[in-house]
């Protein structure tokens, strides 16, 4: 029962975000506090469901035990390393939340990754679905992904294109969008 409260929440916080985020970025605003808090709270409550998921091993995967808690320890551990760097790099919970667009960060984990806490915060998650060799939590973590490459794609990217303009388009065009070398410029 719990878990469908907690999706329920999910999936409703989800669309109320999507489209208070599309309708602030396309007057060229931040988010409100309220879009903001939204997106903190849907996090958090989907990141209970895949930590309770893996730790009920729900849909067990048929993974060795000690291989998957290895290598789902050490992508979660780089996933969250990933994703504090990227979120100390902002240097602001305003900025980081969507609250403020001073300017663009290209320094630091973001010469590697235009999205390293969404890299770190998937490799984390990826990381905890597989040591608890869970295929529920492996599913809402892909969940997730796909949600939040098309918030990138539809949303995000269009807005901070029409935000810093051309600054933008030479960081996208040099800066591989969730993880790699930069490319010569």
């Amino acid at each position: 029962m719990w878990f469908y409260i907690g999706l329920g929440i999910v999936v409703i916080l989800s669309l109320y975000c999507w489209f208070g985020i599309k309708k602030a970025y396309e007057k060229g605003e931040t988010l409100p506090l309220r879009v903001s808090i939204a997106i903190w709270v849907s996090d958090t409550v989907h990141f209970l469901l895949v930590l309770f998921a893996s730790l009920d091993n729900t849909w067990l995967l048929p993974l060795n035990k000690i291989i998957a808690l290895v290598s789902g320890t050490l992508m979660g551990v780089i996933g969250l390393i990933i994703m504090l760097a990227g979120m100390l790099e902002f240097r602001s919970l305003r900025k980081m939340s969507g609250l403020e667009t001073s300017k663009l960060i290209t320094t630091g984990i973001y010469r590697y990754s235009r999205n390293p806490q969404y890299t770190g915060w998937f490799l984390a998650l990826l990381g905890i679905s597989i040591m608890g060799r869970s295929g529920l939590a492996l599913l809402l973590t892909i969940a997730l992904i796909v949600g939040i490459h098309l918030y990138n794609v539809k949303l995000e990217e269009p807005y901070l294109e029409r935000i810093f303009g051309e600054e933008y388009r030479r960081y996208k065009s040099s800066t591989p969008r969730y993880i790699g070398m930069p490319k010569k410029k």
